[in-house]
C-alpha cells in the first residue's frame, strides 16, 4: 500500500514542481532575480520527484542512493513546512502531504533493507 502511494506522489511532486514552474511566469512579470528564485525551487521540487521516481522504477537498494534520495525528500518536507509557516495555501499543503508520503516510503525502503 506504501509502495503504490509512494509511486502516485512522486508523480505528484513533479507535476506539482511542473505547475510551480509555470507559475513563474504568471507571478512575475520580468525574469529577475526573485523569478529565478522561484523556478529554481520549481526545479528542485521536479528533480525530487524524479529521484523518487528513479529510486522506485529501478528497484534501487543501495544504501548510498537511498540516503540521498531521502535527504532530498527531507530537504522537500521542510521547504514545505517552512512555507506553511507564511503561507496557508492549498498548494503548501498538497506539497507537505506529498513529501511526508514519499519521506515514508524512503524509510520503508531504508528499513527493509536493513
Amino acid at each position: 500500500m506504501l509502495r503504490t502511494l509512494h509511486n502516485i506522489a512522486s508523480y505528484l511532486i513533479v507535476a506539482l514542481g511542473c505547475v510551480h514552474l509555470l507559475f513563474t511566469f504568471h507571478n512575475y512579470d520580468s525574469f529577475d532575480m526573485d523569478a529565478v528564485w522561484f523556478f529554481g525551487a520549481g526545479m528542485a521540487i521536479v528533480f525530487a520527484g524524479f529521484l523518487n521516481i528513479v529510486v522506485l522504477r529501478a528497484s534501487v537498494v543501495d544504501l548510498l542512493a537511498l540516503s540521498l534520495c531521502l535527504l532530498a525528500d527531507l530537504f522537500l518536507l521542510i521547504g514545505f513546512a517552512g512555507a506553511l509557516a507564511m503561507m496557508r495555501q492549498p498548494q503548501v499543503f498538497i506539497g507537505l502531504l506529498l513529501s511526508a508520503v514519499a519521506t515514508a516510503g524512503i524509510l520503508r525502503l531504508l528499513f527493509r533493507r536493513a
